[in-house]
Order: structure tokens, then C-alpha cells, then sequence
């Protein structure tokens, strides 16, 4: 039987079981309980939750109020300049500043053995966003393999808002994931400019981001791998509640398939990572907190964040404005299957 740390919360349904925690609304771990050789971490993370206090990679956390980058932080609202949070190497507001979402101490608002919501109050001005925020993060166990991931989030004054789930996904217990069978339903990308800004969108074909046939990364080309793949239409245009499948991963015996609302999948094979250390507090000595699943480095681990366009605001996309009058929806699923024959 699995033990949770304490502060650490449990969803658990059939062969699968979430453990959540408050920081960030993240998503901590989710286990594969009946994995041939026991209990299977899916996700990479940390043993313990203070050891989040180092993450610097958004392990599992939701990023907002505005994941993903908005170029130079800044919005413009009817001709008048709003200056955020630039927390990007480039001078941009990326996952919503540096102390953004995923940074926060969600309250839990309720927890069942299968669901769990995470509530958060956000003031006007909160690294620089106009206008209050509520937002609330739930996590439910549709069937005994589908976790369901939904955002919602209400403003009393104009706000862009894009709310992202940040799990790194190793299927397989390996070091790395070269071995994860990538098909995304994608025919198009947004390619990057010099100051890491989205370009016009392009064909994937020729391209690393071509997962148009289920195919594997190669090593030497993860750190290529990081970058946004149109998977749908406009959610403006979509049917409500249109949720789809957009991407699937396969090893070690296990697919994750993800189907979601959202008009984007941005893919990240975690070029980046690296053991992660903070000054403790008592001892003043540098502490590398112990993962909890694959030792991190380059290419541990694979991000499928399901979201709206990267920098919206700053490119005209009006979709990704919300009022009072519109409220902000996004919903996730991740359904885990297993063609291991017992």
C-alpha cells in the first residue's frame, strides 16, 4: 500500500491512484498500481512536497494566470499599458510571472476518494493582471483510467487567462523517454523567433514537431523539442465542451492518451532539466531533493501542456480575453490503457 506524505491528497479509482498537493494545484504523482512490477510512478516529481520550494520547471503544477509567454510582459487594454511581471530571460511574463500560479497555496474546496478541487482568490493587480480572479482546479477520476483536469476561472474586469497542467509524463521507469511512441494530431506548429516569441504558423512537415505517425524522439533531438502544435480549432469555434483526442504516448506497456478543448498541445522533452537544490532554511547548506520516480535530467520526461495560443494577448487573438460577462473553461483528460496481457 502506497503512503502518501503528509499535506499530500489521494484520489484513487481501479489501478490508478493521484496524489495532489496544495502548491501550484499540482499534480504530484499518479501511479500505475498494477504495473507488472508494482507500483509505477508516471510522472517526475519530488519526494516530498517542501521539496517543491526548488522546483524551477513547473513539475506538475498549473501555470497562470497566463501559462506560456506574453511577449516584453505587457498587455494593452483599450490604448492603456499594463506592465507585468518579467520573469523571462528574454524581458517577457512566462506562466503567469514569478510568482504565478503555480507558486500559490490553493485551498482545497473538496475532496471525495475520486475528486479533488483546488480553489484560489487572485487580487487585482496579482503580477500585474487586471482585475480579481477566482479560479478553481479540479481533478476527478471519470472511469477507472480517465483523470479528468478542469480549470475554471471568473474576472470582474477584462484579463487575458490561460491556465496550463505541467505534468512531465516517463511512462516507463527509464532514464529517458526515447522509447515513448508520440502521435500528435497536428499538422501545423508555431515555430520560435530569436527572443523565444511564436512565428506564424507553419507546416510540420521536415520538422522535429512532425508526430503525424505515431514515431519516437531521438536523444539527439530533444533539445529541439519545445514548442506549440495546433491540434483544433479556435476554442471560440468550437462545439461546448468539445473534448477530443489530440495526442497519445505509448511505453513500457502503457498509452496516455490526452483529449482536451484546447486549441494547442505545446511539447516539451524537458531539454532543461536538471537536479534541482535549494538553501535550507536551518542549516543554511544546499539540499538536493530526492525525485520521486526517474532521476531528473535532459530528457526525463515528456510535457503534453494542453493550452490556448502562446502569447494571445500580445498578437491580437481575442479569444483568450475574458470579462465578466465570460467566464474561462478548460477541461483535460488523460485515459491511461495497458495492452499487458495477464
Amino acid at each position: 500500500m502506497l503512503q502518501a506524505p503528509d499535506g499530500v491528497h489521494v484520489i484513487r479509482r481501479g489501478a490508478f491512484e493521484a496524489w495532489l498537493m496544495p502548491l501550484g494545484a499540482r499534480l504530484m504523482q499518479v501511479w500505475w498500481l498494477a504495473a507488472p512490477e508494482g507500483p509505477r510512478p508516471l510522472c517526475l516529481g519530488f519526494e516530498r512536497p517542501d521539496d517543491y520550494l526548488a522546483d524551477r520547471m513547473s513539475m506538475g503544477s498549473v501555470c497562470g494566470r497566463y501559462g506560456n509567454r506574453i511577449q516584453d510582459a505587457q498587455l494593452t487594454i483599450a490604448g492603456r499599458s499594463i506592465r507585468l511581471d518579467s520573469n523571462h530571460p528574454m524581458g517577457h511574463c512566462i506562466h503567469g510571472g514569478a510568482a504565478g500560479f503555480g507558486w500559490r497555496d490553493w485551498t482545497v474546496a473538496s475532496h471525495t476518494d475520486t475528486h479533488l478541487t483546488f480553489s484560489l482568490e487572485s487580487p487585482a493587480g496579482d503580477q500585474g493582471f487586471p482585475g480579481y480572479c477566482r479560479a478553481h482546479i479540479s481533478y476527478q477520476w471519470e472511469d477507472d483510467n480517465v483523470l479528468r483536469w478542469h480549470a475554471t476561472a471568473t474576472v470582474d474586469e477584462p484579463c487575458p487567462i490561460n491556465l496550463i497542467p505541467h505534468p512531465y509524463w516517463n511512462l516507463d521507469g527509464q532514464a529517458t523517454i526515447a522509447n515513448h511512441r508520440i502521435w500528435i494530431a497536428a499538422t501545423q506548429y508555431l515555430p520560435l523567433d530569436e527572443r523565444e516569441l511564436p512565428l506564424p504558423l507553419a507546416d510540420v512537415q521536415g520538422t522535429p514537431f512532425d508526430f503525424q505517425q505515431p514515431c519516437c524522439i531521438p536523444i539527439d533531438a530533444i533539445p529541439s523539442i519545445d514548442g506549440a502544435l495546433a491540434v483544433g480549432a479556435p476554442a471560440s469555434e468550437k462545439l461546448q465542451n468539445a473534448v477530443a483526442p489530440v495526442a497519445t504516448c505509448t511505453a513500457g506497456g502503457l498509452t496516455l492518451t490526452v483529449k482536451t478543448d484546447r486549441p494547442f498541445v505545446h511539447i516539451y522533452a524537458a531539454a532543461g532539466l536538471r537536479p534541482q537544490s535549494f538553501i535550507d532554511p536551518t542549516t543554511h547548506t544546499p539540499l538536493t531533493p530526492q525525485a520521486l520516480g526517474v532521476q531528473h535530467q535532459p530528457g526525463a520526461g515528456l510535457c503534453l501542456e494542453t493550452e490556448d495560443w502562446p502569447n494571445g494577448p500580445a498578437i491580437g487573438r481575442p479569444e483568450v480575453w475574458y470579462n465578466p460577462e465570460r467566464s474561462y473553461q478548460h477541461t483535460t483528460l488523460w485515459q491511461f490503457t495497458t495492452d499487458i496481457k495477464r
